[in-house]
């Protein structure tokens, strides 16, 4: 089982399962592939404006941490039998604020002035 609050998501394709990572060593070995603000092509996605060039070079990022031979081919035929796999490891990287808080990640409330 993948780490869910460390942005991991297991995935199988090919008769294989992959464990997906995002993280910031994933962003940028997008940007280092691609050219590309990692941060922009996040937003693209939930315009739905994505490239499939994207898409691809964001699942091999994402490969990395625990798949290092992979290569984008491999991460095309990954998109190819599960494309809704990149967003469920976009979802695992972005917990919500109540799971964040329970990790003590949450924003603290904002301290008092002294009147």
């Amino acid at each position: 089982m993948a780490n869910r609050f460390m942005g991991e998501a297991t995935v199988q394709a090919n008769g294989s399962t992959y464990t997906l990572r995002c993280d910031f060593n994933a962003m940028c070995s997008f940007e280092d592939q691609t050219g590309e603000d990692a941060l922009a092509v996040f937003a693209q996605f939930e315009t739905g404006k994505v490239s499939v060039k994207h898409m691809r070079a964001m699942m091999w990022a994402f490969m990395q941490k625990h798949h290092p031979e992979a290569t984008l081919d491999i991460a095309g035929d990954l998109l190819s039998e599960n494309v809704d796999s990149l967003m469920e490891v976009i979802k695992a990287s972005s917990p919500t604020a109540d799971e964040a808080a329970a990790l003590g990640n949450g924003r603290k409330p904002p301290k008092k002035k002294a009147a």
